[in-house]
C-alpha cells in the first residue's frame, strides 16, 4: 500500500479552506487612458464583435465566451489573415454590477472592466494577446472611457504577465472569505 504524502502548500490549502471556507483572491490592475493606437502586422486586424460571431468558431473556449456579450458590453476580436485568433470583452455600469452581484472590485462611472481575454491554442506564443489588450485600451478611451480594469485570479502567471507587458498597474488585491457561512469581502488597494 502507498501513501501519498502531501506537500507543506497543499496541507496549509487544505486547513486554510476547512477554516476560512470558500474564497477568491484576485489581483486587481489598471491603465489610464487614453493609450495609443497599436501599429499592428499586416495579417492581423482587431475590430469589435458581437458574441454571434463566435457560435461557429471551431474552439469551445472561444465559444463559451459569447456570455460576456450583451448590453453593457463590448467584445473585440483580433483576426489573423481573416480568421478570429483571439477576443477580449469589456463591461462597465449596470452590467457589471450586476454580474457581480455588488462583489469584486467597485469601478468608477467612466471605467470598464476587461474580462474574457482568450487565444485559441494554435495562436498562442505569438503575442497576441498584448497586442489585443494594448490595442482595445485605445478602442476603449475612444468610447470615453478614461480607465479600464481588469481582475486576475493571484495565481495565474500569464494573465498577470500580459498586463504588466501592456503596461497595467497593480492597484490592489480583492480577497473573499467564507469562514461559517459568513462572507468577508476585503478589497485592499494599493
Amino acid at each position: 500500500m502507498t501513501v501519498s504524502a502531501r506537500s507543506p502548500r497543499e496541507l496549509l490549502k487544505r486547513v486554510l479552506h476547512t477554516a476560512l471556507g470558500d474564497y477568491h483572491y484576485w489581483k486587481v490592475f489598471y491603465i489610464d487612458l487614453p493609450q495609443p493606437p497599436v501599429d499592428l502586422p499586416a495579417e492581423v486586424s482587431i475590430r469589435p464583435i458581437k458574441p454571434e460571431e463566435l457560435e461557429d468558431v471551431p474552439d469551445q473556449g472561444m465559444r463559451e465566451r459569447k456570455v460576456f456579450g450583451g448590453n453593457g458590453a463590448q467584445g473585440f476580436g483580433l483576426f489573423v489573415d481573416g480568421e478570429l485568433a483571439a477576443v477580449q470583452w469589456y463591461w462597465w455600469g449596470e452590467r457589471y454590477q450586476a454580474e457581480r452581484k455588488g462583489r469584486s472590485w467597485v469601478l468608477p462611472p467612466d471605467a470598464a472592466k476587461s474580462l474574457g481575454l482568450y487565444t485559441r491554442p494554435e495562436f498562442r506564443g505569438r503575442g497576441y494577446a498584448p497586442l489585443l489588450k494594448r490595442h482595445t485600451a485605445h478602442l476603449m478611451a475612444q468610447q470615453g472611457f478614461t480607465r479600464l480594469y481588469s481582475r486576475i485570479w493571484h495565481s495565474h502567471k500569464s494573465s498577470i504577465q500580459v498586463s504588466r507587458k501592456t503596461g497595467w498597474r497593480v492597484a490592489g488585491s480583492y480577497i473573499e472569505i467564507c469562514p461559517f457561512s459568513r462572507r468577508i469581502k476585503l478589497r485592499l488597494p494599493l
